[in-house]
């Protein structure tokens, strides 16, 4: 499912500069897939694409517009409208990492974990704790013999 899509410029090289790309960002997938156009999107022509998992972004505090995404040794820079959209763009891509940086998936639908959800897990696993270190006690006697 699509979470975000429209036009951003793309660093391409050197020699050409910035591009202008229709971008489109899949939270279920957590891939940034990019086409020349629109059209060609719609058509299902893609350029290129950014895999999420374990990227980071950038932003560059002198220029309101750009930021940047890297990923596996790779950096991609990328070019908003303005500020506003770069904030819309960064806060979609931060979500989306976010929710593909780990194997579990991040449910919003749930209530958070409060402090007692989390001193009732502490107390689990000190009990397991303790039920290991006596079976290991009646091991370590019964094979000591």
């Amino acid at each position: 499912m699509a979470v975000m899509e429209g036009s951003l410029s793309k660093w391409t090289n050197v020699m050409k500069g910035w591009q202008y790309r229709w971008f489109v960002l899949d939270e279920n997938s957590g891939i940034l897939s990019y086409y020349t156009s629109k059209e060609k999107m719609m058509r299902g022509v893609r350029r290129g694409c950014v895999r999420l998992k374990g990227a980071v972004i950038g932003i560059d505090d002198e220029d309101d517009s750009t930021f940047t995404i890297t990923v596996d040794h790779k950096t991609f820079h990328f070019q908003a409208r303005d500020a506003e959209e770069r904030e819309k763009w960064v806060r979609a891509l931060e979500e989306t990492i976010f929710r593909h940086g780990s194997k579990m998936r991040w449910d919003v639908s749930k209530p958070s974990p409060t402090m007692k959800d989390f001193d009732q897990k502490v107390s689990e696993a000190d009990a397991y704790l303790q039920l290991m270190i006596d079976q290991t006690r009646v091991s370590f006697i019964f094979y000591s013999n």
